[in-house]
């Protein structure tokens, strides 16, 4: 799972305010440097290798394969810091994403496709940092599957990876305008404020770096959050530009989320709408809910996931019903601190024109052409072991 760096770094830096029993996704970063103390000063060096047997099927066709980052992404990364004094410190972060399955990376045009930043903390400022960097989108932690690229009904519906005669892209189902902000951003710029009586805020710019091109932006947001101890909630705005070969059309970004933690019981659920600013695209709305029940070494995990649209255009350009429902479950079993078992299974149902895919698994396409099938329901189901250093 994507509970990396980044995944419940705001529930730590907001401070739970009054005492409550630790909640269940923070106990979940013990293992990384940036959040456990060990680490005050110098470079540490930490990971994930996560492997498992997937199964998918959709459309009458199946198949059997490993699959790395069921739960957890396979990385490896380097965190540094550096003590300036007076509450001021310098970090840094590299991390690289990795399929355990072969040893290839997870991109093969980046090394550090995950993670690339330096950067300043206060204790009485607050933290700058400049480079590659989880932008001002909803925390990956909202999903309780972590967002992971893999099994999550929330990343394949929230990000729309959508199937058609062109290829995959994200939203374009909605017309050729429509893109998405990137979980993780280039260029990024961010600030986030320190927490005053549990609220704090995040904004970031992230220049296109492309001389002669306007806008000069390619993504700008802002994130405010809230987190009293047990409950996290957050609203954001982001605006993003340049996907599908449209690079001056921007998509307006909204998002609200809710996390409830006490340690015992977690409960999540989210909404997000994705509007390009492209006459005739049509908007896309997403709606979340989830829930993580740990019981010792055991964890059950689930989440229904529904994505809605309006404006949307068929082949024949006719406004025609797109929308798609998720669900996933999940069990986990803790052997160590840092090791562990998990199974998933899940699926999305597509409705009418809409065409998502799930856990990578490319839709049948019609006979005689590159468009994919209609009404399908591809289905992923997975078990495996992860261990994190």
């Amino acid at each position: 799972m994507k509970k990396c760096i980044a995944m419940s770094a705001a529930l730590l830096t907001l401070g739970t305010g009054t005492a409550h029993a630790e909640p269940y996704q923070v106990t979940l970063l013990s293992a990384l440097p940036e959040f456990n103390g060990s680490l005050r000063e110098g470079v540490a060096l930490y990971g994930s290798v996560d492997m498992g047997i997937n199964y998918q099927s959709v459309g009458g066709r199946s198949l059997v394969q490993t699959q790395s980052g069921g739960e957890w992404t396979s990385k490896f990364g380097l965190f540094g810091r550096e003590d300036l004094g007076g509450g001021l410190r310098a970090e840094f972060n590299l991390e690289n994403g990795f399929l355990a399955n072969n040893g290839t990376q997870q991109d093969s045009t980046s090394f550090f496709n995950r993670e690339s930043w330096v950067g300043l903390n206060s204790s009485t400022y607050g933290r700058v940092r400049f480079g590659k960097q989880i932008g001002t989108g909803l925390p990956l932690f909202v999903d309780v599957f972590g967002t992971v690229g893999t099994n999550s009904a929330y990343t394949w519906l929230g990000t729309a990876v959508v199937q058609t005669p062109k290829g995959y892209g994200y939203n374009s189902d909605l017309g050729a305008g429509a893109t998405q902000l990137a979980a993780r951003v280039n260029n990024a710029i961010t600030y986030l404020s320190p927490s005053f009586a549990g609220f704090s805020t995040e904004l970031m710019y992230a220049p296109s770096n492309v001389a002669g091109q306007a806008p000069t932006a390619a993504a700008q947001g802002a994130l405010l959050q809230w987190y009293n101890g047990t409950t996290y909630l957050t609203a954001n705005f982001n605006q993003v530009w340049g996907a599908n070969g449209t690079s001056t059309v921007r998509n307006d970004l909204y998002g609200l989320g809710v996390v409830y933690d006490t340690g015992k019981i977690v409960l999540s659920g989210a909404f997000n709408q994705y509007a390009p600013k492209l006459v005739n695209d049509g908007v896309a709305r997403v709606y979340t809910l989830g829930t993580i029940w740990p019981i010792g070494r055991n964890a059950f995990r689930a989440s229904v996931v529904y994505r809605d649209t309006s404006g949307v255009h068929d082949s024949a350009n006719k406004l025609a019903k797109d929308s798609a429902l998720g669900v996933m479950l999940g069990y986990d079993y803790t052997l160590s601190k840092r090791t562990g078992l998990y199974a998933r299974a899940g699926f999305i149902r597509n409705y009418g024109i809409s065409t998502v895919l799930l856990n990578n698994n490319p839709l049948p396409t019609q006979t005689g052409s590159t468009a994919p099938e209609l009404g399908t329901t591809p289905v992923t189901v997975s078990l495996g072991m992860y261990h994190n250093f």
